[in-house]
């Protein structure tokens, strides 16, 4: 058994790491990220995309992501002390550079524009900012951006293409030594188009795509924050985004079928009465059969249950007679899935059928 790291309870170190850990933002960002588009697996950014996920990080490694956003005006700063024009807001919005494509669904913000560069004085460019440990910046001024960092070269590609810019500045320090290091990026439509396809091929996607690989001891594998959805049997959050019943539609917006109308972005964080999950996102049972309100399975120990809908009727006359058990998405999502495949389990839930699951582990047994 691991045992708990020591905790120096009144320290002004530790209230500084609690501060962030309270503080941070949990809900996933509403459009597929330019920043992840590099990344080999597309099936871990469809879940990404669908909010399958939510992860907290401990304060220190929350402290580690600030400290990117720490350098930017570093960098603005020491930019125009050389004597560069740099901008780092869109002066008819006031906020960064943001470029959407995709039907708005996928997209990102720049660090800045800029022109006056000793390499290049006159031709505007596309400038982004990244902090590296040693190890990672070595490969860096070693390898060049497009080997060491293929997701950080294909953000500027899809930055460039969209604001129709040919070069970007990648300018990047050694979090150890300060070290710099500065690397022009030109722009390759080719690489640009092969990414907007597959930014498009995620949005559009119904189902989670293929994996990048199938062995779940894969080290990208293991690494992945999807892993447990992906390759385990935990079930996605519940969500208007793994629902059946929603799809991305133009402007960045979402609808639902079930109601007939857009859902704001609030709206698709909660979920409704009416949620179902994209029955792909069960990964211990397989969709049999479907209706109105319900979808069947068969789980993989034998049980056939229904995921059904907060109000569905749940009579043989709208449900098929040999559903043992129903469990809504909100039970699904804190039921593991040898309960929902347990026999007893079925036989309460049928003796009466209001009762609902809370929550359920499974724990070893004392001996």
């Amino acid at each position: 058994m691991k045992l708990p790291e020591p905790i120096h309870e009144h320290t002004t170190s530790t209230a500084i790491i609690r501060w962030y850990e309270k503080n941070q933002d949990t809900d996933g960002r509403p459009h597929l990220g330019a920043s992840l588009i590099g990344r080999p697996c597309e099936r871990e950014l469809w879940y990404s995309f669908r909010w399958a996920t939510s992860k907290k990080f401990p304060g220190r490694i929350l402290r580690l992501f600030n400290r990117g956003q720490r350098e930017e005006p570093a960098f603005i700063e020491e930019l125009r002390g050389i004597g560069v024009e740099i901008l780092d807001r869109d002066p008819e919005t006031g906020g960064q550079f943001n470029f959407r494509a995709v039907r708005d669904h996928f997209g990102g913000s720049c660090d800045g524009i800029g022109r006056g560069f000793p390499e290049a004085p006159k031709s505007w460019a596309i400038v982004e900012f990244k902090t590296h440990n040693a190890d990672s910046f070595k490969d860096l001024a070693k390898l060049g951006v497009a080997s060491a960092k293929p997701e950080h070269f294909s953000q500027m590609q899809i930055y460039m293409g969209l604001a129709e810019l040919e070069r970007a500045l990648y300018l990047a320090v050694n979090k150890n030594t300060d070290e710099l290091h500065s690397e022009w990026v030109h722009f390759e439509r080719d690489h640009f188009e092969l990414m907007i396809k597959k930014a498009e091929r995620i949005i559009d996607a119904e189902v989670p795509p293929q994996r990048v690989h199938n062995d779940p001891a894969w080290w990208a594998c293991k690494m992945c924050d999807q892993h447990a959805v992906c390759h385990g049997d935990k079930v996605p959050q519940k969500n208007c985004r793994t629902c059946v019943h929603a799809t991305p539609v133009d402007d960045g917006q979402w609808g639902c079928q079930h109601h007939e109308r857009l859902i704001t972005i609030d709206e698709q964080r909660v979920g409704c009465r009416q949620h179902l999950y994209i029955p792909p996102l069960i990964n211990y049972a397989e969709v049999q059969d479907a209706g109105n309100g319900w979808i069947k399975y068969k789980h993989r120990d034998g049980l056939v249950f229904a995921n059904v809908t907060e109000d569905c009727d749940r009579s043989e006359e709208n449900m098929t007679s040999d559903v043992e058990a129903c469990y809504t998405s909100a039970e699904l999502v804190v039921t593991v899935p040898q309960i929902v495949g347990d026999k007893l389990t079925a036989d309460i839930k049928k003796e009466f059928p209001d009762s609902r699951v809370l929550s359920s582990e499974l724990t070893d047994p004392p001996f």
